[in-house]
Order: structure tokens, then C-alpha cells, then sequence
């Protein structure tokens, strides 16, 4: 039992390695005179349903040529691509990636307005889906995946957010 724990950690500890690889790769896309930074500004302005999937695909092309670019294996490509278009589109940037108990993620939000996107893509189960997807191709034998969210961490920045008024308000 020993060993298939063992050989656990080890799996574990590539897939972490492989969001790591694939986070600064997309970093890097992220300079200011890149596609990609030019394609999340314009999501900014005012535009409809069909612009926005045009604008994701256009991101999904640029962060998978990327990542192949970046020596990714060619079966993890399309799943990270999923997983760090999602994250881009939503001002949410993975920070840091390690292997403690299991996998954990470090997340941050560029902005307040991505942090309420984190919390909606939480609740709708997308942001579980994608990364559900993404681990299942690091780690194929594994059945049970699921997202642990800080809550207190996760609470404390949406109850410190401040009414007009100045005061706490409690989300």
C-alpha cells in the first residue's frame, strides 16, 4: 500500500509541475506588446455573445501554440489551454502551484471584478470542470477529483469589501 502511495506522490508531483510549466509559459504570453494581452483588452469593451467566442477562440489558438511552442506533451495541450483561457478571460492568473496533501493551486485575481468572476465560475462548477479535464490527462487513473476553496481565505477578501459608504458590507 505503501508503494501505491508512493506512486501517487510521484504522479501528483508532475501534474503540479506541468501547471507550473504551464503557468509561466502563459505568463510570458502576457507581455504588453503580445496577442494575448490585446485580446483580453478588448473583452473589456462592450460586445456581444458571438465577439466574445470569437475572442476565446483567438485566445485558445495563442495559449496552444504557446504551451506546444513551450514543450508541452501534445495530450495535455488542448485540456491546460481550456483551463488557462477560462482563468485569462476571468482576470484570474495561477500564481504558484505546488504539492501538499494533493494538488493545490494558487490563485489570484488581477482585479476585484475577477474575483467576483472566480466566485461565479466556482459556484457554476466551470472552474472544476476545466481543471477536472486537465488533471484526468496528468493523472488517468485517478476517479476523484474535486475543488477545496479555502473558504475563509476566500471570505475574508469578499466580506473586506467596502460599501460606498465606507463601511464593511457582507456579500
Amino acid at each position: 500500500m505503501e508503494f501505491v502511495r508512493q506512486v501517487e506522490r510521484a504522479v501528483e508531483a508532475k501534474c503540479t509541475e506541468r501547471f507550473w510549466q504551464a503557468a509561466n509559459i502563459v505568463c510570458h504570453k502576457k507581455t504588453s506588446d503580445s496577442n494575448v494581452v490585446a485580446l483580453l483588452e478588448r473583452l473589456t469593451h462592450d460586445m456581444s455573445v458571438l465577439e466574445k467566442d470569437d475572442i476565446r477562440d483567438e485566445l485558445k489558438l495563442e495559449i496552444s501554440t504557446a504551451l506546444r511552442d513551450g514543450g508541452m506533451p501534445p495530450g495535455l495541450i488542448q485540456p491546460l489551454t481550456k483551463v488557462f483561457v477560462v482563468m485569462s478571460m476571468n482576470d484570474i492568473e495561477l500564481v504558484y502551484a505546488k504539492r501538499e496533501d494533493s494538488i493545490a493551486l494558487y490563485l489570484r485575481c488581477v482585479s476585484l471584478a475577477g474575483l467576483w468572476k472566480l466566485r461565479g465560475i466556482i459556484v457554476s462548477g466551470l472552474l472544476l470542470q476545466v481543471l477536472r479535464e486537465a488533471v484526468k490527462q496528468l493523472i488517468q487513473y485517478r476517479p476523484l477529483i474535486r475543488l477545496v476553496v479555502r473558504a475563509e481565505d476566500f471570505n475574508t477578501c469578499l466580506y473586506c469589501l467596502n460599501s460606498a459608504k465606507g463601511k464593511p458590507e457582507l456579500v
